[in-house]
C-alpha cells in the first residue's frame, strides 16, 4: 500500500532529499534549516508557510513512517534529520529519486519541466528518457505517479505524485489545502516532549532547557 503524506510532510521530505544532493556540507539538516528550506520562495510550488509546530508535526509523521531519522550526535546542541526517501520509492535510483522529488516540492509538472528543473539532482539524457521513467512510474503495480487529466489551454501533459492523493484535482483546489495544512492542528499529533524538542532544535534554546525537555522525556 502507498504511504500516504500531508502536504506539510511531502514538503519537508522533498526539502531534505533536495539539500542532501544540492548543499551536501550542511547536510543532514537542523530542524531551523529544514524550516527555512520548507519556506523557501524559490523551487517551491505553492509556496508554504510553516510555523514550527507544524513541521514538528510533519517530521513526527515521518519518522513514524520510516521515511526520516532524527540524529543527534555526541556534543552537538541540537539534533539533525536525514531522509529515507528510498523506503517510499522502494528504489534507489537516482534518477526516480530526482523526478519525485521535484514532484513534491513542485506539483504537477511536464517531462520537459522535469528535465529542465533537475540538473541540481540528477541527470538525464533528453526528455524522451524522464516521460520513459514517469510511464513506468504510472504503469508499475502499486503506482507513485499519475498523468494529470489536461486541463484547458495546456498542450502538455502533466505528471503528479500519488502520495497525497489520486490525480485528477484541478491545481487550484490542490494548492489550497497544502498552504492551508500547514498552520491546522492534525489529528495523531506528536507528544508534548517531541514538539519542545522541534522547539529547542529550532530556536537553538540553552543548554538547559534541552537538557530539561530530554529529562521529560525519559
Amino acid at each position: 500500500m502507498l504511504t500516504e503524506l500531508t502536504p506539510a510532510e511531502a514538503r519537508a521530505l522533498g526539502s531534505l532529499v533536495e539539500k542532501s544532493l544540492t548543499t551536501r556540507e550542511q547536510y543532514p539538516l537542523t530542524f531551523n534549516s529544514l524550516l527555512n528550506a520548507c519556506n523557501q520562495k524559490s523551487s517551491r510550488d505553492p509556496v508554504m508557510t510553516l510555523d514550527q509546530d507544524s513541521l514538528g508535526r510533519a517530521i513526527q509523521g515521518l519518522i513514524e513512517k520510516g521515511c526520516v531519522e532524527r540524529q543527534q550526535a555526541p556534543g552537538e546542541r541540537v539534533p539533525k534529520f536525514r531522509h529515507d526517501i528510498g523506503k517510499l520509492l522502494g528504489s534507489d535510483d537516482a534518477k526516480i529519486i530526482g523526478i519525485v522529488t521535484l514532484l513534491l516540492l513542485r506539483g504537477p509538472q511536464t517531462p520537459g519541466e522535469l528535465k529542465g528543473r533537475a540538473d541540481r539532482l540528477c541527470q538525464f539524457e533528453n526528455t524522451a528518457e524522464v516521460e520513459g521513467i514517469l510511464q513506468s512510474l504510472c504503469a508499475a503495480a502499486e503506482p507513485m505517479v499519475a498523468r494529470q487529466p489536461r486541463q484547458h489551454g495546456q498542450k502538455e501533459t502533466r505528471y503528479q505524485h500519488l502520495f497525497s492523493g489520486a490525480a485528477g484535482s484541478a491545481p487550484a483546489e490542490a494548492a489550497a489545502p497544502a498552504v492551508a495544512a500547514a498552520p491546522a492542528p492534525a489529528p495523531g499529533a506528536p507528544d508534548r516532549v517531541a514538539l519542545l524538542e522541534a522547539r529547542v532544535a529550532a530556536l537553538e534554546a540553552a543548554v538547559k532547557t534541552l537538557q530539561g525537555v530530554e529529562k521529560a522525556a525519559q
